[in-house]
């Protein structure tokens, strides 16, 4: 069943039990006032029945009247419970006329017979006057009443689910339309965007089709940028691991082209090694990323003493860059942080090595600490970034415009700045073209 269907359906259920109620309380008020009217009547033709009783001249100027009652029954007692007089087939039954003696009013309902006991006290006698009929035109309008009910209430209903498929259908309209958009978008217009009916200043005021269009349209920007990204990817890395064995498959050829001595043999194996080296570093680092990504990398965090974690990282740097000096600024109190050492590791010594690659002078390594967090600055004074490559930096296999024939894969900061945001840090990169780059890893103080 469609929502539509269940929409008006639902409203049809509201619909019948508003109006079912409604209905009858107008059946049982209205019931209750015919009622009154037949008691009120009674009562009347009480008094006049006594009155014709016990005054008959009053007949000349009272006539008999019926009320609109259908064959009413008479009885007339005085004060000592003896009957006077009697019209009709009801027979009033001895107890009525007990209590009559005591109470001024009396009503009372057996069977189809509603009868009223009333007492009058005429030139001093007190009479006890009851009166009993069947309230057939009462009965026969509550019957009408009836039906026109069952009727009204069964086209109610029936008007009542045009009516929901109608405006469900209207209310519907933005998610066909929406739908048959959606059914439109492929691999190649990713780009594309729903159709929003008005725009909001604020989300929280758009309507719930709009807030839809709109989460959906964050969605497909979202999906276009990993679609674009992976596109990317897949590209670069193709191109990444193409070139080192591209160069390791023609230096073999070459070696085997023709006979040759130790020292072209030894070059050769040089470079196989060196391309092989960078093949499997580029491998590492997009099975290292891919994992980070997917979060599936086995890594369980522990507290890290930052003073440890960071002297072991410059003497990992060092035992590679043994002539690049390293300036160190600032210190840091006994901190911890909890994290896993290795990507720790690997993360700071990534950016470090970045800094030994593009820059040829001094490093500085500053370090800034708050009772909330440290902040680990590494500074070089190379080629930098062009502003215009800043924003695609931390992309896998990105690298920028100006790297010339300097080797690289571009993952070292893609994977620096996960493993950062892993640890709930903070990695920000400012750098201007021509005069160096700073990058800092903020990260929380745990303990």
């Amino acid at each position: 069943m469609k929502i539509r269907q269940r929409l008006a359906l639902r409203f049809t259920l509201v619909s019948a039990l508003l109006t079912g109620a409604i209905l009858c309380i107008i059946y049982f008020v209205t019931r209750g006032f015919v009622h009154a009217d037949f008691v009120e009547r009674l009562s009347q033709q009480s008094r006049f029945e006594v009155l014709h009783y016990a005054t008959p001249s009053v007949k000349d100027i009272l006539p008999e009247g019926s009320f609109l009652l259908v064959n009413p029954s008479t009885s007339i007692y005085d004060e000592h419970g003896e009957l006077l007089y009697h019209q009709g087939n009801y027979i009033i039954p001895e107890s009525w006329v007990n209590y009559l003696l005591h109470l001024p009013l009396f009503n009372a309902e057996r069977g189809e017979y509603t009868t009223v006991g009333r007492r009058y006290l005429i030139d001093e006698k007190n009479y006890l006057v009851f009166v009993s009929d069947k309230d057939l035109p009462g009965q026969h309008e509550l019957d009408i009443l009836i039906k026109a009910i069952i009727i009204g209430w069964a086209l109610s209903l029936v008007f009542s689910y045009l009516a929901g498929l109608y405006f469900s259908g209207n209310a519907l309209q933005p998610v066909k339309r929406v739908v048959k958009e959606v059914n439109g978008i492929t691999k190649d217009n990713l780009s594309y965007r729903l159709k929003v009916d008005k725009v909001p200043t604020d989300l929280r005021e758009a309507d719930e089709m709009n807030e839809l269009v709109i989460t959906f349209n964050a969605l497909l920007a979202r999906i276009e940028t990993a679609f674009v990204t992976q596109k990317r990817f897949v590209q670069h890395a193709s191109h990444e691991l193409k070139t080192p064995l591209t160069a390791i498959m023609a230096e073999a050829e070459l070696a085997l082209a023709r006979d040759r001595n130790n020292d072209d043999y030894k070059r050769t194996l040089e470079v196989i090694l060196g391309e092989t080296e960078r093949l499997v570093s580029t491998t590492q680092g997009l099975l290292t990323l891919a994992r980070l990504e997917e979060g599936s990398y086995p890594f369980e965090m522990e507290h890290i003493d930052v003073n440890t974690w960071i002297h072991d990282t410059l003497t990992t740097f060092h035992l590679h860059h043994h002539d690049r000096i390293v300036q160190v600024d600032g210190a840091l109190e006994t901190t911890h942080i909890k994290g896993n050492t290795q990507l720790m590791q690997l993360a700071l010594l990534n950016v470090m090595n970045n800094a030994a690659k593009y820059s040829t002078n001094k490093i500085v390594l500053t370090l800034q600490q708050t009772p909330d967090e440290i902040s680990i600055g590494i500074q070089d004074y190379g080629i930098g970034i062009p502003t215009h490559d800043m924003d695609r930096v931390r992309s896998p296999l990105f690298r920028g415009s100006n790297v010339g024939a300097i080797a690289g894969a571009g993952l070292g900061l893609s994977l620096v700045d996960r493993i950062i945001r892993i640890h709930n840090g903070v990695f920000l990169i400012s750098s201007e073209e021509g005069k160096g780059t700073l990058c800092e890893i903020k990260l929380p103080v745990h303990g």
